[in-house]
């Protein structure tokens, strides 16, 4: 607010800075143009008187020079008689008062305004910015929508996938993204890149969810680069999700172990490995209904009716919300929670649980974020 007011301050100074002349000129006065052209007509007079001593003018043509002289003499004259004295006067004084006026009141009127309708406590976004923003976003969106009205001509330019692939990721489209990602690969061939890309967003398509498509893919990464840490970090995560703790921890700190001073991912890697540790201290071991189907549930899911499967997956859910009730500490078993609810359609549920979990984890600000990024990525707030 204050910074307004010193805003303020300065325009007035600078009004009155620019005004101040339109004030002075009460105060000066300026000879009129007429008193000047007199001055004129006197010297035309002597020259005329000049040149007719050195002959150069005869008396007929000298008095009719100043005769002619004369006449302008008198009429400039009489212009200066009627030239108005005081009212010019009054005139300077009230356009004095009128600007100084305005100096003080143009501010002060801006500043009532704006705080009236205005937003002091807003941060600044210049117009050069939104214009500038508006128009990248339009230039993509242009771009894709090229690129997707080719790939339905064509669906067969693997170039075309390959190129729209990241885009779609860079967007948010993490659907799109695996899809253009696969679609790439088959046609173009599989590479570390087009697997890496295609698992990473499947994995966030399925919100955190190692899915099978993505683990095979993270498997021939492997094969390909085995000391890559992306496809070893997130198939210790699918262990983890299976219910493998034992196992998910190993491959945990195998990858702490290789880890530089600084790289930026070792965090990332000790949260989990102390969040699997307290699990496997508490005795914590595989439930069927709790970290994720089995490979049994999943071919047993597949031969069911739609009404058959959607029962299964509620019981499913149910089972890992009655668990949670009894061992409250499984940060992933909560992740998992909540997004089945949201992915179910069931959002109040999904915020209870939310707010559940985060009465489990009160002073551990790890938990604590990683229940933010969810809530913010499920739309459940923050």
């Amino acid at each position: 607010m204050l910074l307004w007011i010193a805003f303020a301050v300065m325009t007035a100074a600078a009004l009155v800075a620019v005004l101040r002349p339109l004030a002075r000129a009460a105060r000066q006065s300026s000879p009129p143009p007429a008193a000047g052209a007199l001055a004129v007509y006197r010297q035309q007079l002597e020259e005329i008187e000049a040149e007719r001593a050195r002959g150069l003018l005869d008396d007929k043509e000298a008095a009719a020079a100043r005769t002619e002289v004369s006449r302008r003499l008198l009429a400039s004259a009489d212009e200066l008689d009627r030239a108005p004295r005081d009212g010019s006067s009054t005139h300077h004084s009230r356009r004095g008062v009128v600007a100084l006026a305005t100096a003080a009141v143009v501010p002060l009127l801006t500043l009532a305004l704006y705080l009236a309708y205005g937003s002091p406590g807003l941060p600044s976004f210049p117009a050069s910015s939104r214009d500038q923003l508006s128009l990248e976003r339009a230039q993509i969106g242009d771009l894709v929508a090229k690129v997707e009205a080719r790939l339905r001509e064509h669906p067969e330019d693997g170039e075309g996938w390959d190129v729209i692939a990241p885009v779609y990721y860079k967007l948010g489209r993490f659907h799109d993204a695996a899809n253009a990602y696969a679609r790439a690969a088959r046609l173009k061939g599989e590479t570390v890149r087009r697997l890496a890309g295609f698992a990473e967003s499947a994995v966030f398509a399925a919100d955190g969810i190692v899915t099978e498509e993505a683990r095979a893919a993270y498997e021939k990464i492997l094969r390909v680069e085995p000391t890559r840490v992306e496809p070893r970090f997130w198939l210790a995560l699918a262990k983890e999700q299976d219910g493998k703790l034992a196992e998910a921890l190993a491959d945990y700190q195998g990858l702490l172990a290789e880890a530089p001073a600084g790289a930026p991912w070792r965090a990332a890697v000790e949260g989990r490995i102390a969040d699997v540790s307290r699990r496997v201290a508490g005795g914590e071991s595989r439930d069927p209904r709790g970290p994720g189907p089995s490979a049994e549930d999943v071919a047993a899911a597949e031969k069911l009716s739609p009404e058959d499967r959607a029962r299964m997956i509620a019981q499913m859910v149910d089972g890992l919300a009655e668990r949670l009730k009894r061992d409250g500490r499984d940060l992933s078993g909560w992740q998992r929670l909540i997004n089945a609810y949201a992915v179910l359609g069931r959002g109040p549920e999904a915020r209870q649980a939310l707010a559940d979990a985060r009465k489990n984890f009160p002073a551990d600000e790890t938990a604590l974020a990683a229940l933010a990024t969810l809530a913010k990525t499920l739309g459940l707030g923050s």
